[in-house]
């Protein structure tokens, strides 16, 4: 099953960029979007449930993308599962400025096997186009809150202020002759120090250990990124009600001569039963 189109947005490429790589974005832009986690350096794992006939259901899936040139182009591999089946993809997303709009332009290759495969190729299309279509729209609008500074980023960890330090009471002089311990600050202090001491790389007396003082494991390098979850609050998820009213707006716009030829169908069916 292939899969390709593009979209306009009217706000400069870059804004676009960061917007698409902003886990609090893609969480409120993906249809059904419940959660979802960095795993790992451009790597995530997310719950959606779709609401659609087709394909409804409760899908557990990963993304990783690959192949990333800020600010204009990546590749992503996914692959997600569930009780009806289980998809396979690989995509690209390109963007290109247009007069200070961004053209977004998406391909995609996807595998369904499971109950997913007997509801028909033409059918998932359809419904994966449409799903995407009302994604983007709701890209347009979290870019266009991030611009207004509401950024909707609720999920980010915010940090407190430091307290004011309270006054210490004066440590009691001891009565048997010992001598006196360090209050708690001063303690606190001192092992401070005594860790700060012990952290601190003594220089390497040979080359091998300094080649050893400069090698990273791989526990350290796989930590470079901000593992981070995000849980989308209900009334901030794309619903599957939103998407399906999306998606019938979508039809009306694309068809608005539509509504008349059922009036006309349904008035010919009144006057055809009238007479006889």
């Amino acid at each position: 099953m292939k899969i390709s189109g593009n979209y306009t947005i009217d706000a400069p490429r870059e804004q676009v960029w960061d917007a698409l790589n902003n886990i609090d974005v893609l969480a409120r832009v993906v249809p059904g979007c419940q959660r979802l986690e960095q795993v790992g350096e451009n790597e995530f794992e997310g719950t959606v449930k779709i609401g659609i006939q087709t394909i409804r259901g409760t899908y557990n899936g990963r993304i990783r993308l690959e192949d990333v040139q800020p600010p204009h182009h990546y590749k992503l591999v996914a692959n997600g599962k569930s009780a009806n089946g289980i998809v396979d993809g690989t995509g690209a997303v390109d963007l290109e400025d247009q007069d200070g709009k961004t053209l977004l332009t998406y391909s995609g290759d996807a595998n369904v096997a499971g109950t997913l495969a007997s509801v028909g190729q033409r059918l998932i299309e359809g419904a994966a186009k449409q799903m995407i279509n009302q994604s983007l729209k709701a890209l347009v609008e979290q870019i266009n809150k991030r611009q207004a500074g509401e950024t909707g980023d609720e999920a980010a960890p915010k940090q407190e202020s430091a307290a004011p330090a309270q006054p210490s009471a004066p440590a009691a002089k001891p009565s048997n002759g010992q001598a006196e311990r360090p209050s708690v600050p001063a303690a606190s202090m001192i092992g401070q120090a005594a860790a700060t001491a012990s952290s601190t790389p003594r220089p390497a007396s040979s080359p091998e250990q300094k080649a050893a003082a400069n090698t990273t494991t791989p526990a350290q390098s796989s930590q470079s990124f901000e593992r981070r979850a995000v849980d989308v609050p209900e009334h901030e998820q794309l619903k599957p009600e939103t998407v399906a009213l999306g998606m019938a707006q979508d039809f009306y716009n694309e068809r608005p001569w539509l509504p008349w030829v059922v009036v006309a169908f349904l008035l010919g069916y009144i006057l055809g039963r009238a007479r006889s």
